[in-house]
């Protein structure tokens, strides 16, 4: 056998399991709910904004159209209108629709409110709560839901919705964060231009640009001078506490599970069969399982299997950036 730099191997075999996905034939869907604006320079602008996302998840990443759901406050060039009553059909049809490997994200703009203990996003007519979405999305078989709240007052919904197979981000680390925010204008910038993804593997995260938002927006305030009226966390380990983005240091409690979802993965690139990617992730797991097992096994069967699989890996890794993955 080859002389093997083990140390420099187990890492790359660590790398490589955190970062890619063992499911990439599954299918996901995206809904924008744009609330109402109160005024008309908020009502556009959260128009715009939900059109500027719909926009990247459809032309910029691939998704398919009909995968991805916009309701605004007017109903214009959407899918419909986001009041309570129309949103509440939506998500019942799409609940019929999901299946236990599919992932559903779910992007909140607007006003928020916190009145008497209930959080609430301003939506035409009757106010969307956070135990409306709670009681929608309870009997969705989804694998995983990611829910980016990113209207004021917008961590009252955490501890509502935070539960196993989800991932909930706020752009505000209280119910006493009340002022309009920003963060919905930098989470689509770091989409638009690229910087959401950080480790440049060409994949974009919910962690990734989750804090890339997060730190940005953070920027726009000490640059403007301003005491910052919005701080995002993040909550995904299901105890409804969350975890501040803009933390210098690596997430110990949460980021997890959110830092294997993706908006973005090479699996949405036409050129890239569904096969390879699963033979590639099937890899992954046979690698994971064998390290599991090394104390089974003699060193020399153990090094031996490991490197068979590491090369196959690497070759597969090397056919799908040469397919359309770089």
């Amino acid at each position: 056998m080859r002389h093997v730099n083990w140390p420099n191997f187990l890492l790359l075999v660590c790398l490589l399991a955190l970062q890619f996905p063992n499911r990439v034939a599954a299918d996901s869907y995206h809904i924008i709910v744009c609330g109402s604006g109160g005024d008309t320079v908020y009502a556009q602008q959260f128009e715009s904004w939900g059109y500027r996302l719909r926009s990247v998840l459809t032309d910029q990443f691939g998704h398919p159209a009909h995968r991805v759901m916009l309701f605004t406050e007017s109903g214009e060039r959407a899918s419909g209108i986001s009041s309570r009553a129309t949103l509440g059909a939506s998500f019942r049809q799409l609940g019929h629709a999901l299946g236990d490997k599919d992932d559903v994200f779910l992007y909140l703009v607007g006003h928020g409110s916190y009145r008497q203990g209930i959080g609430k996003l301003n939506v035409p007519g009757k106010d969307l709560s956070a135990e409306d979405l709670s009681k929608w999305l309870e009997p969705w078989r989804a694998h995983q839901i990611v829910v980016i709240q990113t209207a004021s007052a917008s961590a009252s919904f955490m501890n509502v919705l935070s539960g196993k197979g989800r991932v909930i981000v706020t752009s505000t680390r209280s119910e006493e964060e009340r002022n309009a925010t920003r963060y919905m204008e930098y989470f689509l910038q770091a989409l638009e231009d690229g910087s959401a993804d950080q480790n440049r593997d060409e994949r974009i995260s919910v962690l990734e640009v989750s804090r890339q938002a997060a730190f940005l927006t953070e920027s726009w305030y000490v640059g403007q001078g301003y005491l910052a009226t919005e701080n995002a966390l993040l909550d995904d380990n299901g105890d409804g506490k969350g975890t501040r983005l803009t933390k210098r240091d690596t997430l110990s409690s949460d980021g997890e599970l959110a830092r294997t979802g993706y908006l973005y993965t090479w699996g949405l690139r036409e050129r890239v069969s569904a096969k390879l990617l699963d033979e590639y992730a099937r890899s992954i797991v046979l690698i994971e399982e064998l390290i599991k097992k090394k104390g089974d096994l003699d060193p020399a069967t153990y090094g031996e299997k490991l490197e068979i699989l590491m090369i196959k890996v690497a070759r597969l890794h090397r056919s799908i950036r040469q397919s359309g993955g770089n």
